[in-house]
């Protein structure tokens, strides 16, 4: 069922309060768990991916997550963020400032939230023998839903049932465990029931949706009227070994979210007892601008729905008027996608690519400017590299992982002959961006955006190492 007239407050709360419930009873039936036994001041180390919105941190993630030593959350915090109103809303963009004042009670909330996320490797051959893995896996998979699908009141022991059906009718009928294979039997059987789940909202192929779905319509606006708190395309779950007090005593925890640029000051202070290691990934502007546009015209990275804000801040209506995105529909006119930097205010009515270019720039400059008043260790990586061919992958993930301490012997397992594709509005090929280099070569003509091209190294006059 979905609550209409719903304010975005009351649907947080709601959400909020259906995570409790749960954890409440797999607190009753498991009172071992991790969350239960230490928090975040636990943590020893850290390992931050900060990069700016397609710079292809979720790719390096995906990399990383693999090694051996390493855990890490299921995706972004950003949702157990804005479940716990560290977000905008309560501040006037993603910057949250390190002298914010947090709850005891919130903090602890958050801590529960973010450690029973936390895994250490994937275990996809073994959940059909491992019950109580099968188990843990249905219950992220219903903790999940409700950050993804606000707008849908779910009950806890009926969504739970209807994914633990899914998952016995998959294991019926299979020899060996897929994700995507097993959510697109998850969306068959979630939608006889909540029929505004739409798979196209997820990370997965559109191909193999279509294929299972022929006539479920490709959407093209926001999944929800009202927020979003896990922002599309959504995460698949795939089974993973939860980490242990040992883990997060012992181990290494890589945290890859966006929006973390403007707020590392703040993060940081949740972890005083932790060495803090800083991987700056960096990708040329007009690869990254052009991957922003897409995704500002693409049916997910929708982040924030500044209707009632820009209505409030003002005393008068007022909409965004970003031309090439809000002349286009309804939603344009109130949904901001990828991350707010302070002063988005000022962008409201410019050009997309002009917003585009801003987000690239305030998120650079956020990351410079903490690497230069923090004085832990840095690795500064190009997306290039990590992309152009096996061979120079190769050399920056072995530096990575010496870098974060010497698992070099790990590099011949991580796969790196075939690269994932991961929340792309299109399958990745070089030069993309020059399909548009006429609205695109401009911007670096704007002094900010030349200045930070030459802190990053990223040479104008060298457009073949752009790719």
């Amino acid at each position: 069922m979905e609550l209409v007239n719903e304010s975005p407050q009351d649907c947080l709360k709601r959400v909020f309060d259906f995570r409790k419930d749960a954890f409440r009873a797999i607190e009753r039936r498991c009172p071992g768990k991790t969350w239960l036994k230490t928090s975040l001041c636990n943590i020893k180390k850290i390992i931050f991916i900060n990069s700016a919105s397609r710079s292809g941190s979720s790719l390096l993630f995906s990399i990383l997550r693999k090694i051996p030593g390493v855990y890490s959350l299921s995706g972004e915090s950003v949702p157990f963020f804005k479940l716990n109103n560290l977000s905008f809303g309560r501040f006037p963009s993603d910057e949250i400032p390190q002298n914010t004042v947090i709850n005891p009670g919130v903090l602890s909330v958050l801590s529960r939230d973010f450690i029973n996320d936390l895994s250490v490797t994937g275990e996809e051959n073994n959940i059909f023998e491992d019950n109580a893995l099968a188990e843990e896996y249905i219950e992220d998979i219903v903790l999940r839903l409700p950050m993804q699908w606000p707008q849908i009141y779910f009950s806890y022991d009926s969504l739970k049932s209807l994914v633990t059906k899914a998952f016995v009718s998959y294991k019926d009928t299979r020899k060996v465990f897929r994700s995507e294979e097993f959510y697109l039997d998850l969306f068959y059987f979630l939608r006889q029931e909540y029929k505004l789940i739409n798979p196209y909202y997820y990370d997965l192929p559109a191909q193999a949706i279509k294929n299972r779905f022929p006539g479920l319509k490709i959407p093209s606006g926001p999944p929800s009227s009202i927020l979003t708190i896990e922002e599309p395309p959504f995460i698949t779950l795939s089974p993973r070994v939860k980490a242990t007090k040992a883990d997060i005593l012992g181990s290494i925890l890589l945290l890859k979210t966006s929006v973390d640029s403007y707020r590392m000051k703040f993060i940081t202070s949740f972890f005083p007892e932790a060495q803090i290691k800083i991987i700056q990934l960096v990708r040329n502007p007009l690869g990254c601008i052009n991957g922003l546009r897409d995704g500002w015209l693409h049916r997910g990275f929708f982040s924030h729905n500044l209707k009632s804000f820009l209505s409030a801040s003002s005393g008068e209506s007022k909409i965004l008027k970003i031309s090439g995105y809000s002349e286009l529909s309804e939603w344009g006119k109130w949904w901001w996608n990828y991350d707010l930097p302070a002063g988005w205010q000022d962008y409201i009515d410019r050009p997309l690519e002009e917003v585009c270019a801003f987000q690239w720039y305030s998120s650079n400059k956020a990351i410079q400017k903490y690497l230069e008043d923090h004085n832990g260790e840095s690795c500064f990586i190009r997306y290039e590299d990590i992309t152009k061919s096996l061979v120079s992958r190769a050399r920056e993930i072995e530096k990575i992982a010496d870098f974060m301490g010497g698992l070099c012997d790990c590099i011949g397992r991580l796969g790196l002959d075939r690269l994932p594709v991961i929340q792309a509005t299109e399958e990745p090929r070089p030069f993309r961006w020059k399909d548009r280099q006429e609205q695109l070569l401009p911007l670096l003509q704007i002094n900010q955006i030349r200045q930070m091209c030459a802190q990053l190294g990223y040479d104008k006059d060298n457009f073949g190492e752009w790719f």
